[in-house]
């Protein structure tokens, strides 16, 4: 029988989880677009090695699971870094940083991926009319190209920067008490699971979705303006 009574003792410890996960998921995110946009710049480059160093790193993120990257990153920073173990939020830095920094490496893969689809969407003409015009081939990719890419990504970028919200459940496994965590942990006190588990799902389902509406308004906004400035 499902009994949400303990909420009235327990809600403020999933109230500090879902700020935890959305603190986590925008360094996160943060991480990870930036990493992107240089992985994609990488590729685009003239170097072949740093194309192959980038491909080698999308290859290796996008072939190994997400847990693994997170557990390695943890174990190797706690050994390599001097990490304060500072309280944010009901856990520590020491968990904090290597967590966020792994979702953050995991999403760039990704996001450079979704840059790179971008930039091929963009006809050559693009190019070719600003250098037509004087622009340094620089200032042709981030004043032309980029932007217009981003606009055309900008609904897959919303798909993986919900997914890195949920993919915050992982970092559990390293002791960062998000949503997913508190859950658990009420879960054992009440030696029942289920209810607790319910309303982590309701609290990932309302961040998720006020995030797709963000984004789709985004996405309309930059379209209109788009539109308008054409």
């Amino acid at each position: 029988m499902l009994n949400f009574d303990f909420l009235g003792k327990y809600w403020p410890m999933f109230l500090q989880g879902s700020e935890l996960t959305l603190v986590i998921s925008i360094i996160g995110v943060v991480i990870g677009f930036l990493i992107g946009l240089l992985l994609v710049l990488m590729r685009m480059s003239n170097l072949k090695i740093l194309n192959w160093i980038a491909g080698i790193y999308v290859s290796i993120v996008r072939g190994t699971p997400s847990m693994i990257q997170v557990l390695l990153i943890y174990y190797i920073l706690s050994k390599s870094l001097p990490i304060p173990q500072v309280q944010v939020l009901g856990s520590g830095l020491d968990r904090i940083i290597p967590g966020a920094l792994a979702l953050g490496l995991n999403s760039g893969a990704y996001t450079s991926e979704i840059f790179r689809s971008g930039i091929i969407s963009i006809p050559d003409g693009q190019t070719e009319a600003g250098l037509s015009l004087g622009m340094s081939r620089h200032d042709t990719l981030f004043e032309i190209v980029l932007p217009q890419a981003l606009r055309n990504t900008l609904p897959a970028m919303g798909n993986e920067f919900i997914t890195l919200i949920k993919e915050s459940s992982v970092l559990f496994y390293i002791g960062v008490q998000e949503v997913t965590a508190e859950a658990l942990g009420v879960g054992g006190t009440l030696y029942n699971f289920i209810p607790p588990l319910i309303i982590a799902a309701v609290i990932y389902f309302v961040i998720t979705q006020a995030l797709a509406l963000l984004l789709n308004w985004l996405e309309k906004r930059m379209s209109k303006k788009y539109t308008v400035s054409n």
